[in-house]
């Protein structure tokens, strides 16, 4: 068997390499029925997300699986892109490392962000567009199926999933604490650089009921609004919109606050004292510290909330030494197991080919003996003949068919392959396949 993982990702290829190799949309299965096509024998998924673009290819012939070079140029061809462009960015994970590769991804030890759960449903994804294109053999079944797997073992084991680590998503997540429902909410944005457009992201899951949008500069407050369906008011219009906002994040450039106290209180009279949470993840801070102090204001500022990030940091950490020691003990049960799976289906044809072998002799010893028979009585013992091997050998078949499906435990193989080889007289065992690794 061979494995052989190639693409890029967030850390080894810009945005501009990675959106040029994207499989998006019709592109992916054209691209899986090329690839098969050019490369007779190969199993191949196409992962293909914002952060990654990667082939996942497999062969049960040692010369199965394609060069590194060979599946450059591949990936040059498919997209029309020049071979300069990108190969310079590319990694590929051979054999062994391809297996432990995936689950790594899977689990979410390759993310931008450690613990992310959505790569999980996308390696998901990428493994069902190879079935429905017939791409995916034996071998990546199995590899896929372990891997999302791992992917739900590490997080459930190691809690990689638990607590956000950038301060926009902690931010978020203290929001989802404070308010049982967003949906009769209304959140005010001051700002819109690269913050206020992080937080809106994450925001935009517990979808507000209204989002107003204030910024010094109209026309990208407008565009911000366009994109998060919000509503973007001037600057001179804060007061109002702070009297609407229930949750208000703000992440302007200014170098002083924005928002005094004595603002903040006629603020809060106007709104006739409702709760209200500000999560200032300005620097400097937009907000006068001492408007927390105020009833029914929760102030937070940046140096709280990376507080929360840091110990979700630590705790991700952790569980990192954890994740890693089950990909690896993981990525060796896979591989063995695959390495059992062929010795078991060589010995099954073996064990075919051997009755096969005593059956057709011995029909011919009686064929020559009798030669009066006739075509349809030779038809007739030839057929009873092969429901009796079928029948002989339906007990050893079962037999092997189980051992497979048992986790197997080292290098050595099952002891039941060992037995049927000695009982039927098959030889000693021949390595016919090159382990990976």
């Amino acid at each position: 068997m061979r494995f052989l993982a190639l693409g890029v990702d967030h850390r080894s290829a810009p945005a501009s390499v990675r959106e040029a190799l994207a499989f998006d949309g019709e592109k992916r299965e054209r691209g899986l029925r090329h690839l098969v096509s050019e490369f007779p024998g190969l199993e191949a998924v196409v992962l293909s997300t914002c952060n990654r673009v990667e082939l996942h290819l497999a062969a049960d012939d040692l010369d199965g699986v394609p060069h590194r070079d060979e599946v450059a140029r591949f990936l040059s061809r498919f997209h029309r892109c020049p071979l300069e462009f990108f190969v310079g960015h590319l990694r590929d994970y051979p054999d062994e490392q391809a297996v432990r590769h995936l689950f790594r991804v899977a689990a979410s030890l390759e993310s931008l962000v450690l613990g992310e759960g959505q790569i999980l449903g996308q390696v998901k994804e990428a493994y069902q567009a190879a079935i429905h294109a017939r791409t995916v053999g034996p071998i990546l079944h199995s590899v896929f199926q372990n891997a999302l797997r791992v992917g739900k073992k590490v997080r459930e084991v190691t809690g990689l999933d638990q607590g956000k680590v950038s301060v926009a998503s902690v931010a978020v997540d203290l929001a989802r604490d404070v308010f049982d429902s967003f949906a009769d909410k209304t959140v005010l944005v001051i700002g819109a650089g690269k913050m206020a457009e992080l937080t809106l992201t994450h925001l935009a899951a517990l979808k507000p009921g209204r989002v107003v949008i204030v910024n010094r500069n109209p026309e990208r407050a407008r565009l911000m609004a366009e994109r998060f369906q919000g509503d973007p008011r001037p600057f001179d219009q804060l007061f109002n919109a702070l009297v609407e906002a229930d949750l208000v994040v703000s992440t302007t450039a200014s170098d002083q606050p924005i928002v005094g106290l004595e603002l903040f209180t006629r603020v809060q009279q106007a709104r006739r004292n409702r709760l209200v949470l500000i999560l200032d993840l300005a620097i400097p801070r937009d907000f006068d510290s001492s408007i927390g102090e105020l009833d029914q204001v929760l102030l937070y500022n940046v140096d709280d909330l990376n507080g929360q990030a840091e110990l979700n940091r630590r705790a991700r950490r952790q569980g990192i030494e954890m994740a890693q020691a089950i990909i690896e003990s993981e990525t060796l049960a896979c591989l063995n197991a695959l390495r059992h799976q062929r010795a078991a289906g060589e010995l099954q044809r073996m064990l075919g080919a051997r009755f096969d072998e005593i059956r057709q002799r011995e029909l011919e010893r009686l064929f020559a003996a009798r030669p009066d028979l006739s075509e349809a009585d030779r038809q007739a013992i030839a057929h009873m003949t092969h429901r009796l091997q079928n029948q002989f050998l339906h007990q050893p078949r079962a037999a092997l068919r189980s051992a497979v499906a048992e986790t197997p435990h080292g290098d050595q193989p099952h002891p039941i392959l060992t037995a049927v080889r000695h009982l039927f007289g098959l030889g000693p065992h021949r390595e016919t396949v090159k382990p990976v690794g």
